[in-house]
C-alpha cells in the first residue's frame, strides 16, 4: 500500500485530506514512535503535503507532531526522534519554516506567528546571558518584521511589541515605540486597502475573479511585497487548483517578480501535478528546467 501511494505522489498532487488519512494509517501502527522507518514516512508525508500547497492547517499539524516528539519523556522515543530529525531544535526549525511559508497570509498567519514568538520567549526565560541577549535581539527583529507586514492582527502585534519592549528594553521604550508607531501607521493604511478585498473574498466562495481583482490592485502598489501577491495566488489555488490558466498566470508572475527562477520551476512542477493535461504548463516546466540548468 505504501509503495502504491509513493508512486501516486510522484505523478499527481495528493489532496490534503487524503494525506491526513495516510498519516493516520502510519500512526495507527503499534509502537510507531519507536520506529525510525515509520517516523520518517510520517515526516515525508507532511513534507509532501507542504510541497504541494500552502496550508496553515498542515503546518499546524506538523508543528504539533514535531513538538510531541521533542517533549516526549520517553527516552526511547527521544532517541528515535533524534536519529530521524537530528539533534537541533526541531520545534524552532519547523516554526521558522512555517512562518517563512505563511507570514503573508493576511487573514490566517497570526496564529502561527504568535506561536513562534511565544517559543522564542520561552527560550529567553531559560537561556544563559549571552544566548538570552541573542534571543532578545531575534525577537525584536521578528516583531519589527511583523509590524511592517499587513495582517489582520496588527493591533494585537503592536500591543505585544509594547509589552516586549517594556519587559526587555524599558530604558529605550519611548524611542522604540515612536519608531514602531511610524511603521505601524503605514501598515495600517495598507491594511485598510486589503480589508475591502478580503470582505469580497469572503462572499465570493473562492471565485478566481475576486482573487484576480485583489491581485491586480496590489500589483499596482509599489509597496506590496511580491510574496504577498504570491500568497494570493496560493489562496486562489486552494479553490481552483485544476484550472491550468491560473497556474500559467501565476508562473508568469513569478518569472517576472523574482530573479531566482527556481521558484517558477518549482511552481511549474506543482502545476503539472495538478493539471497534467496542460501542454502550456508542460512547456513552462521544460523552459524553466533549461533556464535553471543554464542552457
Amino acid at each position: 500500500m505504501r509503495a502504491a501511494r509513493q508512486q501516486m505522489c510522484i505523478h499527481l498532487s495528493v489532496p490534503e485530506d487524503l494525506v491526513l488519512e495516510w498519516i493516520a494509517d502510519e500512526e495507527a501502527q503499534p509502537g510507531y514512535l519507536l520506529s525510525e522507518t515509520v517516523l520518517t514516512n510520517i515526516i515525508d508525508l507532511y513534507e509532501l503535503a507542504l510541497r504541494d500547497r500552502v496550508s496553515l492547517i498542515m503546518w499546524q499539524r506538523y508543528i504539533d507532531f514535531i513538538a510531541s516528539l521533542a517533549r516526549s519523556k520517553d527516552t526511547d522515543v527521544q532517541d528515535t526522534a533524534t536519529a530521524v530529525l537530528g539533534s537541533g531544535d526541531g520545534i524552532l526549525l519547523v516554526l521558522r519554516r512555517a512562518i517563512d511559508a505563511t507570514y503573508t497570509h493576511y487573514l490566517q498567519s497570526q496564529a502561527l506567528w504568535s506561536q513562534y514568538c511565544d517559543y522564542i520567549e520561552q527560550n529567553i526565560a531559560q537561556a544563559a546571558n549571552k544566548d538570552r541577549n541573542e534571543l532578545i535581539e531575534l525577537l525584536q527583529a521578528v516583531f519589527l518584521e511583523r509590524l511592517a507586514q499587513p495582517h489582520t492582527g496588527l493591533e494585537d502585534t503592536f500591543a505585544m511589541y509594547s509589552e516586549f519592549t517594556t519587559k526587555y528594553n524599558e530604558a529605550h521604550y519611548e524611542q522604540q515605540m515612536v519608531e514602531a508607531n511610524k511603521m505601524v501607521s503605514n501598515t495600517r493604511a495598507q491594511c485598510k486597502l486589503r480589508d475591502s478585498f478580503e470582505d469580497s473574498l469572503i462572499n465570493s466562495e473562492g471565485s478566481w475573479y475576486a482573487y484576480a481583482q485583489y491581485i491586480d490592485r496590489l500589483a499596482k502598489d509599489k509597496r506590496t511585497n511580491p510574496n504577498e501577491i504570491s500568497m494570493l495566488y496560493e489562496r486562489a489555488l486552494v479553490y481552483n487548483c485544476y484550472i491550468a490558466e491560473i497556474w500559467t498566470e501565476y508562473i508568469s508572475y513569478l518569472d517576472g517578480a523574482f530573479d531566482d527562477k527556481s521558484i517558477a520551476l518549482k511552481t511549474a512542477h506543482r502545476a503539472i501535478r495538478n493539471c497534467p493535461w496542460s501542454g502550456k504548463l508542460w512547456a513552462h516546466t521544460i523552459h524553466f528546467t533549461f533556464v535553471q540548468a543554464g542552457k
